[in-house]
């Protein structure tokens, strides 16, 4: 394979080219709503978000609520009533509470006494995109018109700012130096949490829509678009490379637990690539549907993947022996 760099370094397989590139408690329980005329397939199978909490318990956002899932068996332990069934993005926080972006609104959600608290604050938009805590436990909430970081405690807005370049907050990501990562509809930058200041825009990734973000081992930020998986150096706040097996494909998922291993989740495929040589390793058959839309790793190599259409769950241990493209099937392990 050939390899392109526009620096002397040399990846294999991976190439950078110069082209454009607690308020109110909720009491009310909300009816599950039927499937929409034009909806291909009912709401509840298509899962958006996945979550794996401190206690192993799997969380599953889909467009019709929220769902506690036995991470053995794959049954459903309960269903979380909220007000808004779209959800859109979840997190954990160091407390051990949930918070749940929902299509309209922010809710919180204690897992124990499944208490709903709807975070009672002026958001630039209801539609809730993403979400992430910066060390000094703060919570961040992307949204489709800007950023806003809010005390967990008592909602109250520490920081707006509206008028982020790419203007929609698709995907955060906290790296290793406790910087915050934003992708956008126009590229990816860096914030400063703190001081709620944008310290670096990564030029080549400047133009292009940025779905996922995630962090690998090394430290380093891997970013999925509509065309491109991207390698962004967070210290140097440079673009290093692309991968060359999945370009063009529309990427939509990203996980990364042990060096050397990038899983990439598109629109069509889940495959397993050599994060250092760019070549596809693993692909993964036997999914309740070929779009992918959310990752995660377990500390027992397991591999969570949520699809358009339910959920599957991979053995990812023993794969980093493999070096040659393998066929593998995931067990499907929810579909409603």
């Amino acid at each position: 394979m050939s390899v392109r760099w526009s620096s002397s370094r040399a990846l294999l397989g991976i190439t950078l080219s110069a082209c454009c590139w607690g308020g109110m408690a909720i009491a009310q329980t909300i009816p599950q709503t039927s499937p929409q005329p034009r909806v291909p397939r009912p709401p509840e199978q298509r899962i958006s978000t996945l979550l794996l909490d401190r206690h192993q318990r799997l969380w599953v956002g889909t467009w019709n609520g929220l769902l506690q899932l036995n991470a053995h068996s794959g049954s459903i332990v309960r269903r979380i009533p909220l007000p808004h069934p779209v959800v859109t993005a979840l997190l954990e926080d160091r407390h051990g509470y949930l918070w749940v972006g929902t299509s309209l609104g922010l809710f919180q959600v204690q897992p124990h006494t499944q208490k709903i608290t709807r975070v009672a604050l002026n958001l630039p938009s209801s539609r809730v995109l993403s979400l992430a805590e910066d060390r000094a436990g703060m919570v961040w909430v992307g949204t489709e018109q800007g950023l806003v970081r809010i005390s967990p405690y008592t909602g109250e807005v520490f920081a707006r700012l509206p008028d982020i370049p790419g203007v929609a907050a698709n995907a955060l990501q906290i790296d290793n130096h406790g910087q915050l990562w934003v992708g956008t509809l126009d590229g990816l930058f860096k914030l400063n949490p703190g001081i709620a200041k944008i310290t670096a825009r990564i030029p080549f990734v400047s133009g292009q829509v940025v779905q996922t973000l995630t962090l690998d081992p090394a430290g380093r930020i891997w970013a999925g678009t509509p065309r491109n998986v991207i390698l962004i150096d967070p210290q140097k706040n440079t673009a290093l490379a692309r991968v060359n097996e999945v370009t063009g494909e529309d990427i939509l998922a990203l996980a990364s637990d042990r060096p050397n291993q990038l899983w990439i989740g598109t629109a069509t495929q889940l495959v397993r690539v050599n994060s250092n040589s760019g070549s596809i390793q693993t692909a993964v058959l036997n999914l309740p549907s070929g779009t992918i839309t959310s990752l995660v790793l377990t500390g027992d190599r397991t591999l969570w993947i949520g699809t358009m259409n339910g959920l599957a769950r991979f053995d990812n241990a023993g794969l980093e022996k493999f070096e040659t493209r393998e066929q593998k099937r995931a067990t499907v392990v929810y579909r409603p």
